[in-house]
């Protein structure tokens, strides 16, 4: 059993329609039962966020000057990284990152990374971007999005920028029980690794849903460099074994699309 764990949910926004208090007070729930799964003495949880255009929750957090619920907000050495801290001492790690929409419709995360990349731009051409500025490059599932043409525009993607330190994102709201598919088939035969995190939509029921699904690593990141430890240790492969948390059944995979859909709670 490891001594030490980080934690680590690697798709979170932090919707302005959700109480940031209580995502993360939600989120250590979530780390603290998988670190107790694990058998794990000590655990740090991390939140690497995907901001869309228009969303600015890590800037929120990092300019509140009064408690956020029970939490403070600190700011390590890392520019890129805030740390929020409870009443109780417990901490998570907040970690700044972006999502870029491409012209086709499909996404790119450029994880543990303050780059700007315009929304619109080709996949090929913003992925190159990404890799330019030294993100975390990220391929993120998404519902119905790896399907019809666009799943061989993946397959196609993953065999050219995989072995260049591209990742994919798996997602909790990818139904459980339904198989991986052959992109993420092909990313493990090629040893490109696979992130998995639980991309929170903007319905009120997700609100609590950051850190019930991710990863762990053994040991815990070096303080000095946190986002640099973040973005070498994640471009690594790793097995179904790492992976913490559940991803939703399939009937509530579908009731969550249709409650995103309608707008409903």
């Amino acid at each position: 059993m490891p001594e030490a764990v980080t934690l680590i949910d690697t798709h979170v926004h932090l919707r302005p329609s959700h109480d940031p208090a209580r995502i993360l007070d939600g989120a250590l729930r979530h780390f603290e039962r998988a670190s107790m799964r694990l058998g794990a003495k000590d655990c740090l949880g991390v939140l690497m966020l995907s901001e869309a255009k228009g969303e600015h929750g890590y800037d929120r957090l990092a300019s509140a000057r009064s408690p956020v619920g029970r939490w403070r907000v600190e700011q390590p050495d890392d520019p890129l990284v805030i740390r929020c801290r409870r009443d109780d001492e417990n901490s998570i790690l907040i970690v700044n990152g972006r999502q870029v929409a491409t012209s086709r419709g499909l996404e790119v995360l450029t994880l543990a990374s303050d780059v700007e990349i315009e929304d619109g731009l080709g996949i090929e051409e913003t992925i190159e971007r990404g890799l330019e500025a030294g993100a975390l490059v990220t391929l993120p599932w998404g519902f119905g999005k790896w399907t019809g043409n666009r799943k061989a525009v993946m397959l196609g993607l993953v065999r050219r920028f995989g072995p260049a330190g591209v990742a994919l994102g798996d997602s909790a709201g990818r139904p459980a029980g339904l198989g991986e598919g052959a992109i993420f088939g092909l990313a493990r035969e090629l040893g490109v690794p696979i992130l998995p995190g639980t991309d929170p939509l903007p319905i009120p029921g997700h609100s609590k849903r950051a850190g019930r699904y991710g990863l762990w690593l053994e040991g815990m990141l070096d303080q000095r460099a946190l986002s640099a430890d973040l973005r070498e240790r994640l471009a690594l492969p790793r097995g179904p074994d790492a992976t913490i948390g559940w991803r939703d059944g399939l009937a509530s995979a579908f009731l969550t699309q249709i409650r995103l859909r309608i707008g409903k709670p």
